[in-house]
């Protein structure tokens, strides 16, 4: 035999002998760091590799940019939402121990739950993660693993620390500190996002009390008063392969942790996981919790750059006013218009398309005009700016606006 048969071989060997996935990279797997002994949700030792996967950011672009919800909740602690999430980079984990425990559980629960309903029937639309890859299906083959639907294995986000996704994809999530950054509205369990927005909340950020319930509906999508917290540009989220099960559905204003955790833990369980809709309580997001370590594999690390539209505007601005007074300004060029739209889509997508009073404000403070008197002044600007009347500024509003400001200052 050749000596590429010979490496085939050894590689067969190899996955049969640790039960690895058929499309795991062996030779990164084989470099990876040998982990001692058992540690966090890890019950043996391992090897942990973190396997660069450029051909994949494209693919977590898509994913980001359709699961975007701009939604202000509390648990941002003061910082902004940012408009965009652009991913720099994609790690996928081949951890074989952590794996393993995985694989054990989706079998354990293909025995309890063989007559399971889809998650399509279970969720009302399916997970938005899921939904967006189900969209894609007809249109090409997806480069993310396949998923066992017969389980209701899904793809979710789960957002924090970069020192955290380092321990995570090394020692598995650990329970007992489930719930210190994501709340135990549901108990202490994994708490994940089908939303890359909400998980983003947990991100490289400000830290403090634990979960606090969100906004009131109907009320303004405005910040806390104060300075807003130092900008965190870069942060990482783990894109966890995520076993459902049986789901229980969740829609109460004020849960109650201990009976919802009961149903999903022992061997009598009814559940395997809950969804928390919070969305529809509240118009924020839906959650999901797990309460076992083994239903969530962390399967990729992805490093991704916080865009936000109040910055690139203020540097199309100051290139607008340059080339004014250079007697150049005729608006904004093409790819600045195209620039300013797109960001403009995600800015303005609490408002479908318009923008509020506060929104106004943080655009006028990215180019140091804010009005004088944040209340009066303000009213009295947005009414200016607002031809309409219809209470919120639009795209065509808030172009003619830039560019009567522009004029202004290069006179």
């Amino acid at each position: 035999p050749s000596s590429q048969d010979l490496v085939a071989t050894g590689e067969e060997r190899l996955r049969q002998l640790l039960d690895l996935p058929a499309d795991w990279d062996l030779i990164a797997f084989c470099r990876g760091k040998h982990l001692s002994g058992r540690s966090g949700g890890r019950e043996a030792s391992a090897t942990c590799a973190k396997h660069h996967c450029p051909e994949m950011v494209g693919e977590m672009q898509g994913l980001f940019d359709a699961t975007f919800r701009k939604i202000y909740t509390r648990d941002r602690r003061g910082a902004p939402i940012a408009d965009r999430f652009k991913v720099q980079s994609v790690y996928r984990v081949l951890n074989d121990q952590v794996w393993r425990e995985y694989k054990r559980h989706v079998e354990k629960i293909r025995l309890l739950r063989w007559n399971c309903a889809a998650l399509e029937q279970q969720i009302p639309g399916g997970p938005d993660t899921h939904a967006y890859l189900q969209s894609r299906r007809p249109h090409g083959h997806s480069s993310l693993p396949q998923l066992d639907a017969q389980v209701g294995e899904c793809w979710l986000f789960h957002g924090t620390s970069f020192e955290a996704v380092a321990g995570i994809a090394e020692n598995d999530f650990k329970l007992d500190l489930a719930g210190s950054n994501a709340g135990t509205l549901y108990g202490k369990g994994i708490y994940l996002a089908e939303n890359v927005t909400k998980s983003d909340e947990y991100g490289e950020g400000p830290r403090g009390r634990a979960r606090e319930e969100e906004e009131t509906p109907g009320r303004e999508m405005r910040p806390p008063p104060g300075p807003p917290p130092e900008l965190r540009r870069y942060s990482a989220m783990i894109v966890c392969r995520s076993l459902l099960g049986k789901v229980r559905y969740s829609d109460e204003r004020n849960p109650r942790p201990d009976d919802i955790q009961r149903t999903c833990i022992g061997e009598g369980a009814a559940f395997d996981s809950v969804l928390g809709d919070r969305r529809k309580v509240n118009g924020t997001f839906r959650e999901f919790v797990m309460y076992s370590d083994d239903q969530v594999y962390p399967e990729f690390i992805v490093v991704y750059e916080r865009i936000f539209f109040h910055e690139r505007f203020q540097e199309i601005f100051r290139d607008m006013v340059d080339r004014c007074r250079r007697r150049q300004f005729r608006g904004p060029t093409p790819e600045e218009q195209r620039v300013l739209q797109s960001l403009w889509d995600h800015y303005a997508m609490p408002h479908k398309g318009k923008i509020d009073k506060w929104q106004l404000l943080d655009l006028l403070k990215a180019i140091n005009q804010p009005p004088a008197d944040e209340e009066g002044d303000l009213d009295e600007t947005f009414r200016e700016i607002n031809t309409s009347r219809s209470g919120q500024i639009d795209w065509n509003e808030f172009l003619a606006e830039m560019n009567d400001r522009v004029q202004n200052s290069c006179r």
